[in-house]
């Protein structure tokens, strides 16, 4: 589309009316508002961050980690090391300048619901889910046989409306968590200093809190191309355990009980254009078995450094969607071939780092979870 009809698109948020059974639905969908400008505001935070995570950008450097990349790095160690070395040197990337649709389409969708939790506004939600599409406009993903997956703006803000509804169905005994000062926990990012030289990075899309119980949760947005999502999924990953060490700060600074909370999954599929809710009770007692698993990982990094080897992984060449892997036929080069003269950074401290919300030390963790 051109200038002009991205203007538009923008403008008709103005005169936006969406039509619900919810009062507190109807109210928000009117036109521009004294609120409403506040709600614009949080739209932008929350849609940059979204899309373009500022610590991600730290996540390049050789000794720090996040649940991505020990997934990848269980998936194939030998991938684990070139993703590093092009996310240090993109230009060296064999995908560069080609556009991701399921990132465009999940961030859109995520900026969105997450706008609207933070809000109450359809249209703020809108607006975020907009500003968070990465990809043409008019772009729409479509499978090999050419059919359409559901994928594309257009549905991207489909999502953000119906989720108004869900949100109202099955989420008003919730809030957002205001913190101290003042932010909304949205898009939280976190760091551990490990003390063995490497960094653990990860962030949380949402902190809730029950507005009955006070009990703390941790929302979990998720986009899928499945009609139907089997909780076996997400009921052990080991992403949502490394929550409580935030939860448990919040928990402090808010005056809350963090002992036990729940990680909800809130799904949507972009086939059957449905939400979904998984919750999953998680408690800090099964904090010690994150720090052991990350550990562990970290121990299999050093090895792998110190014998400059890193395996691979034949039954990852050929992806679980059925995608081969981006490295597949040059994994066998030599990195420095790949990468001339291109060297891991590593970073140095995690102190005073603008981009993280919370920072933690692995004595820290170990010393409030002997307390328990």
């Amino acid at each position: 589309m051109d200038n002009r009809t991205k203007q538009d698109i923008f403008a008709s948020l103005d005169s936006m009316s969406v039509t619900g059974t919810s009062s507190r639905t109807a109210s928000t969908s009117n036109v521009w508002s004294g609120s409403d400008s506040l709600a614009i505001g949080e739209a932008k935070v929350i849609s940059a961050n979204t899309s373009d995570k500022s610590y991600r950008k730290l996540t390049s450097h050789g000794n720090v980690t996040s649940y991505s990349l020990l997934s990848l790095l269980h998936e194939c160690p030998r991938k684990y090391e070139l993703e590093k070395f092009q996310a240090a040197h993109p230009s060296s990337a064999p995908t560069e300048g080609l556009v991701n649709l399921d990132f465009a389409y999940g961030h859109a969708v995520g900026a969105g619901i997450q706008t609207y939790a933070a809000t109450g506004s359809v249209q703020a939600a809108i607006f975020a889910a907009m500003l968070a599409w990465k990809a043409p406009w008019d772009a729409m993903k479509v499978n090999k046989q050419g059919a359409d997956t559901g994928k594309s703006l257009t549905y991207a803000t489909l999502a953000v409306e119906k989720f108004a509804y869900f949100w109202e169905e099955h989420m008003q005994d919730w809030e957002v968590v205001v913190l101290p000062n003042g932010k909304k926990a949205v898009e939280l990012a976190f760091a551990v200093d490990f003390q063995n030289g490497r960094y653990h990075f990860g962030h949380i899309d949402v902190v809730l809190r029950n507005k009955y119980s006070g009990a703390l949760a941790v929302w979990e947005g998720k986009t899928t191309g499945f009609t139907d999502v089997n909780p076996a999924m997400y009921g052990n990953s080991s992403q949502a355990l490394g929550y409580s060490v935030v939860v448990d700060a919040i928990a402090r600074l808010i005056g809350a009980n963090g002992q036990d909370y729940e990680v909800m999954y809130i799904v949507y599929s972009s086939m059957s254009r449905e939400f979904q809710l998984l919750p999953f009770g998680k408690t800090r007692a099964q904090r010690a078995e994150w720090l052991q698993d990350v550990l562990l990982d970290h121990a299999s990094l050093d090895t792998y450094e110190r014998i400059n080897f890193y395996p691979k992984r034949g039954e990852a060449c050929l992806g679980k969607y059925g995608f081969t892997c981006n490295w597949y036929g040059s994994c066998g080069m030599r990195t420095s071939s790949l990468f001339p003269g291109a060297e891991l950074k590593v970073l140095e401290d995690i102190q005073g780092l603008e981009s993280l919300d919370f920072s933690f030390k692995l004595d820290e963790l170990v010393a409030a979870q002997q307390q328990e």
